[in-house]
């Protein structure tokens, strides 16, 4: 699933970030959730930082497809998804990083 190392070195200037900002009609949302949705983990890791940057709004929809995503790993997977994300929380600063944290506080 995550194999290998991951890349985490944030792009706060990404495609889904980007396109997250940028959304502002119904099909702009869309087109982000249907981004999210099919972005590979090890990337969407790398935007986690970006993600929780965004709007409440639209983080709220971006908090719910990983959720979603997260829910339909195996255990293992799912565990080391979590670690990785909140060693990506560790370093993104007290707000982006409780956010990053509060995509796994369902579990």
């Amino acid at each position: 699933m995550l194999g290998g190392m991951i890349d985490t070195a944030q792009d706060p200037d990404s495609t889904l970030v980007r396109r997250g900002n940028s959304a502002a009609t119904f099909r702009e949302m869309e087109q982000f959730v249907e981004t999210i949705e099919g972005r590979p983990l090890d990337k969407l890791l790398a935007d986690l930082p970006g993600l929780a940057a965004l709007s409440p709004t639209k983080f709220s929809l971006a908090r719910q497809i990983i959720r979603r995503r997260a829910r339909g790993l195996n255990r293992v997977d799912y565990e080391q998804l979590r670690l990785f994300a909140f060693e990506i929380a560790d370093d993104a600063g007290t707000g982006v990083g409780e956010r990053i944290r509060s995509l796994f506080s369902f579990a």
